[in-house]
């Protein structure tokens, strides 16, 4: 337990260092740490599927970990298109890892294809979009109300460790009287009602960034209608938080492994952390292009 909170004291100054470094110097600082998680994460992904992916389906999948999240951050930041960048490098992944169906026919399956692909949005693609989230521009509306792309930041990595620890708190200590399985098959340690309390640390997790961020940039008038915006936000990044969990939890099943690295100790890999992260991003940056679209 020990190990565990010196690790995770040590990821959360990481984070708070990049983070100051993206208000303060640029937005591109905090890409810098989403491009360190999508290579380490690939190579743990990689590394797990073991023989399931070829040798040359991994260089296939480092490319376009190593290409995607530049040419995603840079073509926001300075044309605004990263989205096109990032759809033009999966693109191109594609027809690089089906083109190994014509080029080494012998060693290359459809099973084995399928598995690259996994490894290459699963973590790469997912971190695009939290690339995409670091850079997201509200209109004057939402830029009044401070719902920019700092917030977005803040929500992605505050909503889900706070459903994390509610899941656990709830599960370790209600399980007793509410025993029912969430995913038995999957993750038989995970409840239903440590679900709930997953849902419930969303919603408090929200709450707390609501008056927190509101107080710190004074934003607070006429704040009141934004309050079920947050915690509807908290509640669904709690559920992709949990279904993160989940996926993770049947990667590791299936490569028979129990964790996905050791660059963390007590924690294991880079994805073990990050797991439900990239899910809360797909949710909090869609609810943003929404209420952009809208406001």
């Amino acid at each position: 337990m020990k190990i565990r909170l010196i690790t995770g004291s040590c990821y959360i100054a990481v984070l708070l260092v990049f983070f100051l470094l993206k208000i303060f110097v640029s937005d591109l600082c905090f890409d810098a740490l989403i491009y360190a998680f999508a290579l380490i994460g690939t190579f743990e992904m990689t590394r797990a599927m073991k023989e399931r992916i070829t040798r040359a389906e991994k260089i296939v999948v480092f490319a376009f970990a190593a290409a995607c999240i530049p040419a995603c951050a840079l073509s926001e930041e300075f044309l605004g298109f990263g989205v096109q960048a990032a759809a033009i490098c999966f693109f191109a992944a594609a027809v690089a890892l089906l083109s190994l169906l014509v080029a080494r026919h012998e060693e290359t399956t459809p099973e084995n294809l399928g598995v690259a692909f996994l490894c290459a949005v699963y973590p790469t693609l997912l971190l695009a979009l939290l690339t995409l989230a670091n850079h997201i521009e509200g209109s004057e509306t939402l830029a009044r109300f401070a719902l920019n792309s700092d917030l977005a930041i803040l929500f992605i990595f505050v909503i889900s460790p706070f459903a994390d620890s509610l899941a656990y708190v709830f599960g370790r200590f209600l399980k007793g009287k509410f025993p029912k399985k969430m995913a038995p098959v999957v993750s038989p340690n995970k409840t239903v009602i440590g679900g709930i309390g997953g849902l419930v640390g969303g919603i408090v997790g929200a709450a707390i960034l609501y008056f927190a961020y509101n107080a710190v940039a004074g934003s607070f008038d006429d704040m009141a209608i934004w309050l079920p915006v947050y915690l509807l936000i908290g509640l669904l990044a709690a559920a992709a938080t949990e279904f993160g969990d989940l996926v993770e939890s049947c990667i590791k099943r299936k490569a028979d492994i129990k964790d996905m690295g050791r660059l963390m100790p007590g924690h294991g890999g880079i994805l073990d952390r990050i797991d439900g992260t990239q899910f809360a991003t797909v949710t909090v940056y869609l609810i943003f292009i929404i209420l952009h679209a809208v406001a």
